[in-house]
């Protein structure tokens, strides 16, 4: 902060002020063809006073262009003292001026009310002049994008040192546990919005095990899905992906999982945005895969077992229906959970099975569900249910 010093008098008038500034214009044109040829921005004290001589941005508190030295260079009076344009300077202004040591701060950052926060590199030096006497002479350097840019690249270090500690720790005590820990900590590395993990069972079926970024419904229909090997070549083969209608995305990356040379499994990434992945997310997907490989090398991957696994994704959240509020209060909770099931677009043997129950069973609850709701086909029974979530 600007003040005036108890040892030198104030100028009394903007007059004074400009007058003085007249006498200073040889100094003033030196400084600013400096200024001219150089990326930073300048800030002079009076070294007494502490009043500013001349100022030309970038400079923290002072908006991107060119300030008039009229503006700059103000009175000393009792009802109005000038202010340094950033605080975080002022303490460090008035330690050169009254030192003469020169002071380097190689990085600080200065916060503005109405703008995001700023970072700068500033250089002091108190020097000697004919006509202005001792001045505080400040050099100073926008470093918001560069410090931008060094946090962004710390976030996503972080972000790519998590992801492999969690795969670190694959297969752990609990597997589905420890695989849906990898896909979401794979989401935000890359970052994508969507990350899925099938794995290949001895049957040459894929078998979604984890899943992240997905609607719960999503999750189930790919999970009560398994792929083939052909399936999955035919559509990599042709270029489009069954994952991006579906879900839309606008683009995929699928890599193959790996362990001693045999195929394991498939870790697909997806994002809805058109912007295509740069080459440092193929890399780090290329070495999680990998890593992601090596570690489920020993896992048990027979059929009914992989087959499991993908139940209790499926299952994750399938009991939404139970919880949900309905218009149609007469429904029971099961029978409210399997139409919603249907709805979509599931079978009734994959709800039996996701459900734990016999087909039978099943379209016995669809049954009673109809009678409750008083309409003849399943078909009516769901379109009530979509006509009264549509009012909640």
């Amino acid at each position: 902060m600007t003040r005036s010093s108890p040892h030198k008098p104030s100028t009394s008038t903007n007059r004074a002020a400009r007058e003085r500034t007249s006498a200073h214009a040889p100094e003033l044109l030196l400084l600013e063809e400096l200024h001219a040829h150089l990326p930073v921005g300048l800030l002079v004290n009076d070294a007494d006073t502490l009043e500013i001589l001349h100022g030309n941005p970038p400079l923290p508190g002072f908006a991107d262009h060119d300030l008039p030295l009229d503006q700059l260079i103000e009175s000393h009076n009792d009802e109005h003292k000038p202010h340094l344009p950033a605080n975080e300077l002022a303490a460090v202004v008035e330690e050169v001026a009254a030192t003469g040591r020169p002071r380097h701060l190689p990085e600080f950052r200065h916060d503005s009310p109405s703008q995001e926060p700023s970072w700068w590199s500033a250089t002091l030096h108190r020097i000697d002049t004919d006509r202005w006497g001792p001045v505080v002479v400040t050099l100073a350097v926008d470093l918001t994008d560069q410090i931008r840019a060094r946090h962004f690249l710390e976030e996503r270090e972080r972000r790519h040192l998590a992801l492999q500690q969690t795969i670190a720790a694959v297969p752990g005590h609990n597997l589905v546990s420890a695989l849906q820990q990898v896909v979401d900590a794979l989401v935000p590395a890359p970052p994508a919005d969507v990350a899925t993990l099938r794995l290949l069972d001895t049957g040459a079926k894929l078998h979604l095990v984890a899943a992240s970024g997905l609607r719960p419904a999503e999750t189930r229909r790919l999970a009560l899905d398994p792929i083939t090997i052909r399936r999955l070549e035919t559509v990599l083969e042709a270029g489009r992906h069954h994952l991006p209608r579906s879900l839309g995305l606008h683009w995929v990356e699928v890599r193959w999982l790996e362990a001693q040379g045999n195929r394991i499994g498939i870790l697909t990434i997806g994002a809805r945005s058109k912007r295509r992945p740069p080459e440092n997310v193929l890399t780090l997907l290329d070495a999680a895969a990998a890593q992601l490989g090596n570690a489920l090398e020993k896992i048990e991957r027979s059929p009914q077992f992989l087959r499991s696994r993908s139940l209790e994704v499926a299952r994750v959240n399938a009991d939404v229906g139970e919880a949900a509020q309905t218009r149609s209060a007469d429904l029971r909770p099961r029978e409210l959970a399997i139409l919603r099931l249907y709805g979509e677009g599931l079978r009734t043997d994959q709800i039996a099975e996701l459900l734990v129950l016999s087909p039978h069973t099943v379209r016995t609850h669809v049954r009673n569900a109809r009678r409750h709701l008083g309409v003849s086909s399943r078909a009516e029974a769901l379109d009530l249910l979509k006509a009264a979530d549509a009012f909640m």
